[in-house]
């Protein structure tokens, strides 16, 4: 953007406003809670085993869509936020917001080619989990959305 800041979505552990801020160290201007059509929630992104085994990724899925937060950030903050997200490259889409009609352009963060593996069963770790389903809570998106309803759904099992 012109004023040097850019957009991000979250749809896993970068939900939480809240993490941005005090886990991420980010300084996060503004937030909405919206969707991102074309695309699915997978845990097929393999983490560390034992500790947190699998990690969020969104696959292109024609139909489907996923519900998060598009945060807005400094773009020297992006930059550290990439690298931190290292087995994610960064895909610009539409955003749709909840509330307002006009959509905007985020960073999407999809998995690196090499680092996807579609087959992979894991499930992610508890505290993973918890973290999903407070930063959906948070953000107010709905129980059975996205990632929120995929968690709940693990948490519960």
């Amino acid at each position: 953007m012109a004023d040097g800041t850019v957009w991000r979505f979250g749809y896993g552990s970068n939900m939480s406003v809240a993490n941005l801020k005090q886990k991420k160290n980010l300084n996060v201007l503004e937030h909405h809670a919206g969707v991102v059509r074309d695309i699915k929630l997978s845990f097929c992104l393999e983490g560390i085993h034992y500790v947190d085994p699998a990690f969020a990724c969104v696959l292109k899925a024609p139909g489907d869509e996923v519900h998060g937060v598009a945060f807005r950030i400094p773009a020297t903050e992006a930059e550290g936020l990439d690298r931190q997200e290292g087995g994610y490259n960064v895909e610009f889409v539409p955003f749709k917001p909840y509330e307002g009609t006009s959509s905007f352009e985020v960073g999407l963060y999809m998995p690196k080619p090499g680092r996807l593996n579609e087959s992979y069963t894991g499930l992610p770790s508890l505290r993973y989990l918890r973290l999903l389903r407070e930063g959906a809570a948070s953000a107010n998106l709905s129980a059975e959305s996205g990632a929120a309803g995929r968690a709940a759904a693990l948490c519960d099992a």
